[in-house]
């Protein structure tokens, strides 16, 4: 399974316009067999670019952030310490970031890497976890986030507010785990620029 370029590519001129325009096109050829190569340009074509900086992550279902706890749990909640709720986005490889959670300098991941329904999120100062920004729409600025230790064919778990019962992920302490995408307002989040200088 691999991607090949077409070596012929065809360039056109339209001297009589715009002679300093060079039109290309690019052919790529699949092959049969590449249903993972095709899995992974369409989810790079959906994933953001993102700016390294200072965060806060605000979860839209009912605008709490995300919220770091000394027993390195991951919660939602109306944050009293800006510090608790501050990530620093660094940018890992393609359009791959860590979260580090600036107070603490532990990288936020999904417990274990594990995989599983309700996994929780948690800090861990070991963890090389990254993750994908997902744009909802070109019309907003809210994610999806994805960990990228998911197959590229296999995508179907993201970050997500606990709600059972149903209204939970409003209240405050709402664990954030990783749970079946449905892309619903407990999985959509916001990041709000912070000032290094704080």
């Amino acid at each position: 399974r691999q991607l090949y370029w077409n070596p012929e590519k065809s360039l056109y001129l339209r001297l009589e316009e715009r002679p300093e325009l060079i039109y290309h096109r690019l052919t790529i050829n699949l092959t049969e067999d590449d249903g993972d190569g095709i899995a992974i340009l369409n989810w790079y074509q959906r994933t953001a670019k993102m700016t390294d900086g200072f965060y806060q992550i605000e979860n839209v279902f009912r605008h709490k952030l995300l919220i770091a706890r000394k027993n390195n749990g991951v919660y939602v909640g109306d944050s009293k310490q800006l510090g608790q709720s501050i990530f620093r986005i660094e940018h890992v490889q393609h359009r791959e970031y860590r979260l580090r959670h600036n107070q603490s300098n532990k990288i936020l991941c999904i417990y274990q890497q594990s995989l599983n329904l309700e996994a929780p999120l948690a800090l861990d100062s070991h963890s090389d976890q990254t993750l994908i920004f997902e744009r909802v729409d070109y019309n907003t600025i809210e994610y999806y986030i994805w960990p990228t230790h998911q197959r590229s064919t296999r995508r179907n778990k993201a970050l997500d507010v606990h709600n059972d019962p149903p209204s939970h992920a409003g209240q405050n302490g709402s664990p954030v785990q990783l749970y079946d995408f449905h892309g619903g307002p407990n999985q959509r989040f916001r990041l709000i620029a912070v000032d290094e200088n704080i």
